[in-house]
């Protein structure tokens, strides 16, 4: 079997910085570490992703991005089709629940930039149940992702590369990893 690399994200945040933690896996084994640091409740959250991607030395490599959801920084939305656009890697975004789109848009509302951020969370795409998780996809088909997460998940639910960068970038933060990715 091919070996596949992952790039797992997740961000933590406190008032005044937010850093953004890319994880690169192979076979469950961490292989390195992107970093960036963002806006909170910016604009900024996919052109970071995209420039950490294309300055790595793992760029080519990577099979698929994995995050947490399309926020990152509070409401730094990520607009995933425009990541596998620029980086012809495709990404699956894996959530442990289903979002209140709703309250998510009433969210969105009380920021600036309201019709950018909606734009962004629209062509995010249909939120689809794959096991226990909810997903959406950009660059490859529904059971592409959920055969890819199968892959990148060593227990529980979360790939392993997103739950390491969930631990790193909150460590980074607040002293010591908290919470779960």
């Amino acid at each position: 079997m091919k070996k596949w690399r992952f790039l797992g994200i997740d961000d933590s945040f406190d008032e005044t910085k937010c850093c953004v933690v890319g994880c690169v896996t192979c076979e469950g084994y961490v292989e390195g570490f992107m970093y960036a640091e963002i806006e909170i409740d910016g604009l900024d959250a996919t052109e970071k992703i995209v420039g950490m991607l294309k300055k790595s030395k793992f760029g080519k490599q990577i099979k698929c991005i994995f995050l947490p959801g399309i926020t990152l920084g509070g409401f730094n939305l990520v607009d995933i089709q425009k990541v596998y656009e620029e980086t012809e890697t495709p990404v699956v975004v894996v959530m442990r629940r289903k979002p209140d789109m709703e309250e998510f848009d009433s969210a969105m509302r009380n920021l600036e930039n309201y019709s950018i951020r909606k734009r962004i969370a629209e062509r995010a795409g249909e939120i689809r149940k794959a096991g226990k998780l909810y997903i959406q996809t950009a660059g490859l088909s529904f059971d592409e992702a959920r055969e890819l997460v199968g892959a990148a998940t060593l227990r529980g639910n979360m790939p392993e590369p997103v739950r390491i960068a969930h631990l790193v970038a909150s460590a980074i933060i607040h002293g010591e990893s908290r919470g779960k990715a």
